[in-house]
């Protein structure tokens, strides 16, 4: 038996990241056993091992300590590192003997990983600026890309005529993945809606969903905005009093497809509503800065007590101030391509930027333009699995 563990961290990197690995391998080697392993993380929802099974071609998921307890199975075995700190593939390599390979754009651990898989042309020359051979490398292209379809393949009449937006234009308001992000932002979210839909009643709010909600997270986010919200097990609307929202699950892409406008915080879905040719605003309130999930050593800070939340908070804002761009597509251009707004916020003051775009067709259609500098080719996750299998067959 032939087993590839895939170890990754956050809800971003599992649906941007593992789910079209999986499911490239499970297309061309189906007979190959995929182990998704969760890594520690701040970001985590606690739904990532649900999720993962979820997913085309993943036989099991589990955490790092299960896969370190697990042992080696038998057969050949691959390690493919999706995120998360590089300390966890190492070990669990050594662990069961097998090669480490990762999709990295940076060469860390060049004396330990067996081949990396690299994003982009500039990291292409910094691996070999920095001395590993062309044999380790291979150059894929961007892997998140993949976990979306092309638009051509969105189906945005019938989502339209699935649920009753014939005429309306859309704008998507995507609340994040994270649980300090949903659980705040669809409350958050749905304050700007109603206040909207008082401008543009010809709209229509939806709100599509990360596969990683928690259900009572989301539900108790709402009901704390003090919004009610219809459904039976899952919420499907909320009850704007002027309109409602609609809670968008299985077809989230179909949704974003269809829109007119996009406001997201800053993550991965920021790309993937770029490559669905979609305009996009994104927003960052700070007003909760301190509850904010900080890497390395901040992020030991405790958030209990009054001083250290003011310390968290200034840490956040420090960060904020220090950064150019926080959203994906400014960041791989290295210009503004879409529009960024980090600050206090409140619901009133977001809708100002949003109506901003509602009400400037020119200026959106300007910002779906500006994503031809990105390079949006798809394909990556191909080019892995194909490398993968040749070094599960070879071994």
């Amino acid at each position: 038996m032939e087993t590839l563990f895939i170890l990754t961290n956050s809800p971003g990197e599992l649906s941007g990241w593992l789910a079209p690995v999986a499911e490239a391998v499970a297309s061309e080697a189906p007979e190959v056993r995929i182990n998704a392993v969760t890594l520690p993380c701040p970001y985590a929802s606690g739904m990532e091992r649900e999720t993962a099974l979820r997913l085309r071609g993943v036989s099991a998921a589990g955490t790092f300590s299960d896969a370190m307890k697990g042992g080696a199975p038998r057969g050949r075995s691959i390690i493919l590192q999706l995120g998360g700190d590089p300390m966890f593939g190492w070990t669990l390599s050594r662990r069961l003997g097998a090669p480490w390979t990762a999709y990295t754009a940076r060469p860390r651990w060049r004396g330990s990983v067996a081949h990396y898989f690299i994003p982009d042309e500039g990291a292409y020359v910094r691996f070999k600026n920095a001395g590993v051979s062309e044999d380790r490398l291979t150059l894929t292209g961007n892997l998140m890309l993949d976990s979306v379809p092309e638009r051509s393949s969105c189906d945005i009449c019938g989502f339209r005529a699935a649920t009753g937006i014939t005429e309306s234009r859309i704008f998507c308001m995507m609340p994040g993945s994270r649980p300090f992000e949903y659980g705040q932002m669809t409350g958050f979210f749905s304050e700007c809606a109603k206040l909207l839909y008082e401008r543009f009643s010809s709209w229509q709010a939806v709100m599509p969903l990360a596969p990683t909600v928690d259900e009572k997270i989301l539900c108790k986010g709402i009901e704390n905005a003090g919004f009610e919200w219809t459904g039976k097990r899952f919420a499907e609307e909320i009850k704007t009093g002027n309109g409602r929202i609609l809670l968008v699950r299985e077809r989230r892409f179909d949704a974003i497809a269809a829109s007119s406008l996009a406001v997201a915080l800053p993550g991965t879905n920021n790309l993937q509503i770029a490559s669905l040719g979609v305009p996009l605003l994104v927003i960052a309130p700070l007003n909760r800065a301190a509850e904010i999930p900080l890497d390395g050593i901040p992020g030991i800070i405790p958030a209990e007590s009054a001083p250290a939340r003011a310390l968290k908070k200034r840490v956040v804002f420090h960060y904020n101030d220090r950064e150019k761009f926080v959203s994906l597509p400014n960041r791989i251009s290295g210009r503004s391509l879409v529009a960024e707004r980090r600050e206090l916020m409140t619901p009133e003051s977001a809708c100002r930027y949003i109506a901003e775009m509602m009400d400037d067709e020119e200026k959106r259609n300007d910002t779906a333009k500006g994503y031809a500098a990105l390079g949006l080719e798809r394909g990556a996750s191909a080019k892995i699995a194909a490398k993968l299998i040749e070094m599960l067959k070879s071994r």
